[in-house]
């Protein structure tokens, strides 16, 4: 039984010599570079340290004592020190919404509920003047308030107003698919950053004078309506595979239109659609990190703050991979989350 498992494996590694050769490589360079990466992570790397001269000394690994040093400052950026714990109540309260949605395997109804409720009690806690707290100015929201307020309620905005575009490109009335049409591609064809840059640098200077949007909001509808172009164009293409028989077979048993997308059409068009949508959430959650290019500062743009110290800057390298490794579980726990949920609506749709 032993010999066999061990011939399938083999098989299975390199069932062709194109498979085989590749296997070879990335063991090979496995090889050669694991001993030297984790001496680097883990064996040689600093952990606690006085100052930057103790991660400088020969031989010395990782200077894990930056994080230790810079934290505050890159989680939270210029938020004033004494009053830290709102973004960090906040972005918590962001986390367990969506871990509690994910576990709830997103029902529409409460998805809206909850994912409103924590935007508002984020916003409230960073702004401070609701809760009766002192005001703390949108130019000091930085770090993870700011991926949890750009980057999660961005795209959790941009869906529905995405699958309303689809739905109103393909059903709506002659003018109002052409709207559509010239908004998503459009807005598709047009690079990220050239939206952010037009959000922030250009609309103050079409608004009337004293009514100039503030930063953060201009760039939170920038980038809403961009994610829900090409939520759109997804789910336009789940709505054109569910066919024409679904929407007969619907009119024959008496539906009313909105009764036939919710129960039948839009349904479907999820299950189609969501390896797309699960690209474009990811890919949304990324690109936030553009943010940082207008003067917006996101994680990115705190750790470049941490380690403009001229004792540390160095260790630049050690903020950026732990920014890459917060990004790296977040889209992981995405991807995993979506892979479970197009299984689950797989076998719905088999019954």
């Amino acid at each position: 039984m032993a010999v066999d498992a061990v011939k399938r494996g083999w098989r299975r590694l390199a069932g062709d010599p194109l498979t085989a050769a590749t296997t070879f490589l990335f063991l090979a360079l496995t090889a050669w570079l694991g001993p030297y990466l984790v001496q680097w992570f883990f064996v040689s790397a600093i952990w606690e340290a006085t100052g930057p001269d103790a991660c400088a000394a020969p031989g010395a690994g990782a200077c894990w004592a930056f994080l230790r040093e810079k934290w505050a400052l890159i989680l939270f950026g210029a938020f004033p020190h004494e009053m830290m714990w709102r973004p960090a109540l906040g972005t918590a309260l962001v986390i367990l919404a969506l871990g509690w949605l994910g576990w709830r395997r997103w029902p529409l109804r409460e998805s809206a509920f909850v994912m409103f409720g924590a935007f508002i009690a984020l916003v409230a806690l960073l702004d401070g003047r609701p809760l009766g707290l002192e005001q703390v100015a949108t130019v000091r929201w930085h770090g993870v308030a700011i991926v949890a307020l750009l980057g999660v309620f961005g795209l959790a905005a941009g869906i529905p107003l995405g699958v309303a575009l689809a739905i109103a490109r393909r059903d709506g009335p002659p003018l109002v698919r052409i709207l559509c049409a010239t908004l998503i591609e459009g807005l598709r064809a047009i690079p990220l950053v050239t939206v952010l840059f037009f959000a922030v640098f250009v609309l103050p200077l079409l608004a009337p004078p004293g009514r100039s949007p503030d930063a953060v909001v201009a760039t939170l509808i920038m980038l809403i309506i961009f994610h829900a172009a090409y939520v759109a164009e997804d789910m336009r293409g789940g709505l054109r595979a569910v066919g024409d028989g679904q929407r007969d077979a619907s009119d024959s048993l008496g539906l009313r239109y909105l009764d036939r997308l919710r129960r039948v059409e839009l349904p479907q068009a999820v299950c189609v659609a969501l390896p797309a949508l699960t690209n474009t959430i990811i890919g949304g959650f990324k690109d936030t990190s553009l943010v940082a290019l207008v003067g917006v500062f996101d994680l990115v743009a705190t750790t470049r703050m941490a380690y403009s110290d001229a004792a540390w800057q160095r260790y630049a390298l050690e903020g950026l991979l732990a920014v890459g490794a917060i990004y790296l579980i977040v889209c992981w726990l995405v991807a995993r989350h979506c892979r479970t949920l197009e299984t689950e609506l797989s076998q719905w749709r088999k019954r």
